[in-house]
């Protein structure tokens, strides 16, 4: 059996860093596809190849227990290897998948000269649905629960992150995400009409794993000041999440940008980082609301308006600026084809 399996990306539209405190997000789901194909194999181990990852037939290997063969490999190959490790370990926990075959391709999330500098657009977690959808599907167990893919996510992620990635992955389109107790909640939602956005690339990545590691030891070292940052952040995408017209989720989403900075300065975190305040003072001046998109630090930022002259003025000056501007479109869920 051969199976091909696609899974979008993501992008915060409010609510990071606060829906860990079970605040909602706003995630949109966006065309840029992690593919994955799939093929059963006579042999015992699950061979992997990775195009623009540096992975090929001979060094992506993993026995039969999902341990990686090379681990000497560079941090850029051996993530997605550690990943695909975390997804057998997880679906293999009451029945081990079959040995396959499978090529992996992330490209779409990459850019810059060698094309393996990320955008922050969520492409592990687009991995991890396409390649766990693939692996159910060819062993006849279908695809995996949301549940099931967050383990997955978060075995491989050392355990941090809300999912919401992975539910926009997995879900596509624009939702809603809360955890409840630690379980995630999903609505759909719907994009106000008359509200225009584009998104930038820093130019520089940036690790949303090391940033929420700082911000927890930045909890435990001053409880107080990180729940009153999460309360306005948490109100500000409460608001976001209510929003009933383009003006007023205009109106959360500039608050957001504000809650963010003043978290970032209270925390030490470079959220705003000089390319995102470059980004924010030319997204000011020309009238247009702006935000980091996820961790910040780098990555993508987002700009919204209601004018759509007035975004297109910010896309032609961030463009000058040297900061590429992303063609990003909504995305509909994930998707699984045997044959």
């Amino acid at each position: 059996m051969r199976v091909l399996a696609t899974a979008p990306g993501k992008l915060v539209i409010a609510g990071e860093y606060a829906v860990l405190e079970g605040a909602p997000a706003l995630v949109l789901a966006i065309d840029r596809q992690a593919r994955v194909t799939l093929e059963d194999t006579d042999g015992s181990d699950y061979e992997i190849t990775a195009p623009g990852l540096g992975i090929d037939a001979a060094h992506g290997r993993l026995d039969a227990a999902g341990r990686i063969a090379w681990p000497a490999l560079d941090a850029a190959a051996s993530a997605p290897l550690r990943l695909v490790g975390a997804i057998l370990e997880t679906l293999g926990a009451e029945d081990r998948p079959p040995p396959f075959r499978a090529s992996l391709d992330t490209r779409a999330f990459h850019a810059g000269s060698d094309g393996r500098r990320k955008l922050g657009l969520g492409s592990s977690a687009a991995l991890t649905v396409a390649l766990a959808s693939a692996i159910g599907t060819l062993g006849r167990r279908g695809v995996p629960s949301l549940d099931t893919l967050l383990a997955a996510h978060r075995r491989a992620q050392d355990g941090y992150g809300s999912g919401l990635d992975v539910a926009a992955s997995l879900t596509g389109g624009l939702l809603l995400y809360r955890l409840h107790d630690g379980q995630p909640r999903i609505a759909p939602a719907t994009w106000p009409q008359g509200l225009a956005w584009c998104c930038v690339w820093t130019g520089r990545p940036a690790s949303t794993g090391l940033f929420l590691q700082r911000l927890a030891a930045w909890r435990a070292q001053a409880p107080a000041r990180h729940a009153a940052a999460m309360r306005e952040l948490g109100d500000c995408a409460t608001a976001a999440a209510g929003a009933a017209s383009a003006a007023a989720l205009l109106e959360a989403v500039a608050a957001c940008a504000q809650a963010l900075e003043r978290l970032g300065a209270a925390s030490g975190l470079d959220i705003f980082s000089p390319e995102h305040r470059a980004l924010a003072a030319l997204a000011a001046r020309l009238g247009v609301a702006y935000k980091t998109c996820g961790a910040g630090g780098g990555d993508i930022g987002i700009a919204l308006a209601t004018d759509a002259a007035r975004l297109q003025a910010f896309r032609r000056a961030a463009s000058a600026a040297g900061f590429p501007v992303l063609d990003l479109h909504p995305a509909a869920a994930a998707s699984v084809q045997a044959h």
